[in-house]
């Protein structure tokens, strides 16, 4: 590669981990319309439904948190081959399962994959693009994974009107095999630098029980009791792992950075924006189908033409980052999205298709407007060293974040009879959260970082 030019295996390999990152996350929300025909096929309350979103996330998550180790330990190749062989197995487990149970292990297998392939997307970006198509490359990047989330649930909707839940599984893997096409044609192996430490497995295992257990924990608030001993464990092992983090010597996740108010206070609201996001697009075609008796097909509509407008205003919100700074799109981005959530809930007894339909418009373009650049803006503030254990927790954050925003929603909306109700009760919490996140812009603008 030139230093101005980006070669055509480096772009076949970015189109080819993005498709493989894309198909993830499309299967992650194209289950959500099949709730309420799943909820009667397996015979399960809408509350252990959910766990076809978080037990995938949760995978996500999980794996993400090591993307920074497998990333220098083994080679692209390896890493994209075992991403592709693991969502093929577990989309193939999902669609022929007759048991729930057998259901949420292909789950876990196809976030598995997801969670190998999407960071190595933005690694291979990283490594191999010079730096001034650096802006272009993670544009695409992040396109594509914005318009996965709701193209799930539109795909979710036709495929289960016109041939059934399972085919939402299998019509899938059309995406990997044209993405293993590509890459038979473009991938290649970057050089490798010598690990200097060994992986810290005992700082992984304490941080996977950790989110484990706080995901379990939430979701079984739906019985009405609080399961002590599950609080318990998440606190204990998070304790363990913070520890063992500034103790250890071997490689993880430096979670020092956390000291840094300016990441610390813009992770926060991140971590909040995506809760909303995963929650919302949860609730939304369920709030349609049994609110209102919109189809299947319907509801997922509802998301696309939001996050089609947000995935096209991503690079021009790019720019007013790059010429206002960051104080402006934060600011802005929120406040739209906290007007579209005060009328959401204003609306919410008589909402029906299309008035959700264009207030999701402004969440969307509120949120996006302030998610990237929230992480942009932490990111930055990082040194260079910093950086890459930055980005794994912004990754690992995001993935979190949807699985519990899906719980949390679900146990909301299974709380009350009325699924309007709940729609009330979840717009509320989400109004708070909002302004929550301003409050935590305001301390942030007033640390060192910003004040230089």
């Amino acid at each position: 590669m030139e230093n101005n030019k980006i070669s055509r295996k480096t772009i076949g390999m970015i189109i080819a981990t993005a498709l493989m990152g894309f198909t993830g996350i499309m299967s992650e929300t194209a289950m959500n319309v099949t709730f309420p025909k799943l909820m009667t096929v397996f015979h399960v309350s809408i509350g252990a439904m959910q766990w076809v979103t978080a037990i995938y996330l949760l995978a996500v998550a999980i794996i993400m948190t090591m993307s920074s180790y497998i990333q220098r330990r083994f080679t692209e190749k390896k890493i994209f081959y075992t991403s592709i062989v693991i969502f093929t197995i577990g989309t193939l487990v999902g669609g022929l399962s007759q048991d729930f149970v057998v259901l949420l292990l292909g789950r876990v297998l196809q976030g598995t994959a997801a969670g190998l392939a999407m960071p190595l997307m933005f690694n291979i970006i990283f490594e191999r693009v010079p730096m001034n198509q650096l802006g272009l490359w993670m544009g695409f990047a992040s396109m594509i994974l914005s318009l996965a989330p709701s193209l799930g649930p539109t795909y979710g909707g036709l495929m289960i009107e016109s041939f059934g839940w399972r085919m939402i599984f299998i019509f899938t893997l059309v995406i990997p095999v044209v993405s293993l096409l590509i890459a038979i044609l473009t991938y290649e192996n970057s050089k490798k630098t010598a690990l200097s430490k060994p992986f810290d497995f005992m700082a992984f295992i304490l941080l996977a029980i950790t989110l484990t257990a706080l995901l379990i924990a939430a979701n079984e608030l739906e019985t009405g009791q609080v399961n002590y001993l599950l609080f318990s464990t998440f606190i204990i092992t998070l304790g363990l792992f913070i520890w063992r983090s500034l103790t250890s010597q071997a490689e993880f996740l430096n979670i020092r950075i956390f000291k840094k108010l300016s990441f610390t206070m813009a992770i926060i609201p991140f971590i909040l924006f995506q809760f909303m996001n995963i929650g919302g697009n949860f609730i939304i075609p369920n709030y349609l189908q049994l609110g209102f008796g919109v189809s299947s097909a319907l509801a997922g509509f509802t998301l696309l033409p939001g996050t089609l407008l947000g995935a096209v205003f991503s690079p021009l919100f790019g720019k007013v980052y790059d010429h206002k700074g960051a104080k402006l799109p934060l600011y802005v981005g929120t406040l739209v999205l906290l007007g579209s959530l005060i009328l959401m809930f204003v609306l919410v007894q008589t909402m029906g298709f299309w008035f959700t339909l264009l207030l999701y418009i402004l969440f969307t373009l509120g949120r996006v407007l302030a998610f990237g650049t929230t992480n942009t803006t932490a990111v930055a503030h990082l040194s260079d060293k910093e950086r890459s254990d930055g980005s794994a927790m912004f990754q690992t954050a995001q993935q979190f974040a949807g699985a519990l925003g899906t719980t949390v929603v679900a146990l909301i909306a299974g709380s009350n009879k009325d699924i309007k109700v709940g729609m009330n009760h979840t717009l509320l919490l989400f109004v708070i959260l909002t302004v929550v996140i301003l409050v935590m812009y305001r301390i942030m603008f007033k640390t060192k970082a910003y004040t230089e």
